[in-house]
């Protein structure tokens, strides 16, 4: 079994082939020297020139991707492989039908992580920390770290809880007021820095960009209320008007770093965005629960605290993370120039989280939570997607600087 092999076409298995056979193949043209290829001696899929010796010669330039794999109604995808064929055509992404989603999202709770594991993965992104592109890792992440930081934040949560609930202290009741308002964002953004394979970024760029980078967004959201009028929630053009407000102030937020030569790679745009996407949410939620305070009460400050808490991973994070990648897809290695603001893949991307967190704050004619549960969905399914179109172009970059 060693010496078989599979391959992927248009996201499906094929296999097993003998070795030489896999290589006939790549020789014949029938596959690519980036066709995904498995064998038992891997630890992950691979692109075909990787494999020493199965591709020989100068790897050739691939051809385009054939559309078919984001029709709607393709054979054998299902009601579901539809709708997300056609969210992958709207949006222009890659379908996410061959990604193990959970193993990204809930695989790191299989594996045992010690305090110095979590150490060692948060020092990263200096000039002495960060990898070459040989160092970064092939296949899959596996996030684990966020999962041990949202339980630690929620039993932070829940001791501050009792300080107010068992002993009636008052002074309990400002961090349980911050704790709770970030800890969800917060725990998502540290799924995002995971995410960034080439661990290029640090904890005090994500940190910078959480706080001031959040309040600024903030400010800059504030400013353009004034200068669009007509925002609002309820009704659905004053809702979009607000999804158009705050995401173009979010994304204001992000010119912060964008300068930077050394930040390149698209997952350090979703890094970035969702952690502007994260302060901003923070921020808010801070300033809902004590409008609750004041209105209703200790009761108040707890459920403002947890409908944002549950609903914050569908909203401001990605979002804002949406428009980061694109910005940071254009820009790549290129120095900054504005009239990336107006490129098609960056404008695309704002719309759709200006749409989504239009429809977010317009009602509809279905059930509130319903609703906000389907735009979760969507919203993640273009994320995800970003995602592998993301890790595909860190790969790719790693093979050429192999073969190089």
């Amino acid at each position: 079994m060693a010496d078989q092999w599979f391959y992927a076409v248009n996201e499906e298995r094929r296999g097993p082939v003998g070795r030489d056979a896999l290589a006939r193949l790549v020789r014949e043209g029938q596959l690519t020297p980036q066709t995904l290829v498995w064998s038992e001696s891997l630890t992950g899929w691979v692109p075909a020139a990787s494999v020493p010796g199965l591709v020989a010669g100068p790897v050739p330039a691939p051809p385009p991707l054939p559309r078919a794999d984001a029709a709607p109604g393709a054979p054998g995808r299902g009601v579901l492989g539809g709708i997300g064929a056609r969210i992958s055509a709207a949006s222009d992404l890659p379908t996410i039908s061959s990604m193990p989603v959970g193993q990204i999202l809930v695989g790191g709770l299989q594996r045992a992580t010690r305090s110095e594991d979590i150490e060692e993965e948060l020092v990263v992104g200096t000039s002495l920390t960060t990898p070459t592109l040989a160092q970064i890792p092939a296949g899959w992440p596996t996030p684990r770290i966020f999962w041990r930081i949202l339980g630690g934040a929620l039993a932070t949560y829940f001791l501050l809880y009792l300080g107010i609930e068992q002993f009636q202290n008052v002074n309990f009741l400002p961090g349980l007021i911050v704790i709770g308002s970030f800890v969800v964002p917060f725990s998502v953004v540290v799924l995002f820095f995971e995410l960034n394979t080439p661990r290029n970024v640090s904890v005090y760029q994500v940190g910078k960009l959480l706080l001031f980078g959040g309040a600024l967004s903030l400010i800059a959201t504030v400013f353009l209320f004034r200068v669009i009028p007509g925002s609002g929630v309820g009704s659905l053009l004053p809702a979009l008007l607000t999804g158009v407000t705050e995401e173009t102030g979010k994304a204001l937020a992000l010119l912060m770093v964008v300068r930077q030569p050394r930040y390149k790679w698209q997952l350090n745009g979703l890094l970035f965005g969702a952690a502007v996407g994260a302060g901003f949410a923070g921020f808010e939620s801070a300033g809902y629960a004590l409008r609750a305070l004041f209105a209703g009460g200790w009761s108040g400050v707890l459920d403002s605290i947890t409908i944002r808490a549950l609903l914050s991973p569908g909203g401001h994070v990605i979002w804002t993370a949406m428009v980061g990648s694109a910005l940071w897809r254009v820009k790549g290695d290129r120095p900054f120039a504005t009239s990336m603001l107006t490129h098609p893949d960056v404008v695309r991307r704002w719309g759709i989280a200006v749409v989504l967190h239009g429809l977010w704050d317009a009602d509809l004619l279905v059930h509130p939570y319903l609703k906000l549960l389907l735009l979760v969905v969507v919203g993640w399914y273009v994320v995800l997607a970003i995602l592998k179109q993301a890790l595909a172009e860190v790969e790719q970059a790693r093979v050429q600087a192999a073969a190089a």
